[in-house]
């Protein structure tokens, strides 16, 4: 069993406070430039419903079931119709090779943008996230999860089928998810856990401070910094774990 190390860095009250007894600095500018072209004409007869960036090309769902691959300067270079309702999330494996997307109907798809390679299956109620293995053009890292009422693993056995199991239920909607390596990090209604998918075993859980915010209006958010660095922002609070592997 892994040790994580929980780093709390306190809440945005607390370092504002800190912050004015500083000198203030100008706040750095970034430089920004609206998406147009193509993403133009999509939003003119639909909308954005949910957005992931890869070195390569973007990948945008939107309200009405589709998903397009636009380059940097906003311009379609791929279209898939995935479901007459909202794409809630699209994931991609790093080589930007696979694409995993879930939508509100209950639809699950995974395909090679470049190959036949495909997954499908329509659960009973909305599937809100999905995250494919980091490394998923590889033979041995076929799996991916998605997160409902339920977080469930998909992998496919040497004999090309998929199988599924459940990682964690009970605790409300899984709301966030994100896959670096061996490790899966999730948030529910009551805090995030994090999984190691080469032992099996979970590793830690980290709870929330505040349970009386709502979580669908104050949602986690979750970011890898490295391999056993995880940083949780949620409410008013951001934490930092160490993992100890």
């Amino acid at each position: 069993m892994a040790e994580a190390e929980e780093q709390e860095t306190g809440s945005l009250e607390e370092s504002t406070d800190e912050s004015e007894e500083e000198e203030s600095e100008e706040e750095p500018k970034l430089k920004y430039e609206r998406l147009s072209n193509g993403v133009t004409e999509i939003l003119q007869k639909d909308a954005a419903s949910c957005m992931t960036v890869h070195d390569k090309f973007l990948a945008l769902g939107t309200h009405y079931g589709k998903v397009y691959l636009l380059d940097v300067q906003g311009n379609i270079t791929q279209k898939f119709d995935v479901s007459p309702v909202k794409v809630n999330q699209v994931s991609l494996d790093e080589s930007g090779e696979h694409m995993g997307v879930c939508s509100e109907d209950g639809k699950v798809q995974v395909f090679g943008l470049y190959s036949g390679e495909e997954f499908h299956e329509t659960f009973d109620c909305p599937i809100k996230i999905i995250a494919v293995h980091p490394h998923f053009v590889k033979s041995s890292c076929k799996q991916f999860v998605t997160g409902g009422k339920k977080l469930l693993l998909f992998e496919r056995s040497w004999m090309s089928r998929w199988k599924s199991s459940i990682l964690h239920e009970g605790e409300g909607n899984i709301r966030n998810v994100k896959w670096r390596g061996h490790l899966i990090a999730w948030a529910n209604n009551m805090g995030v856990k994090i999984f190691d998918i080469t032992s099996k075993q979970r590793i830690t859980n980290v709870p929330r401070d505040d349970i009386s915010l709502r979580p669908d209006m104050y949602p986690c958010s979750l970011c890898w910094k490295d391999s056993v660095t995880l940083i949780i922002g949620w409410g008013t609070s951001v934490k930092v774990v160490l993992l100890g592997l």
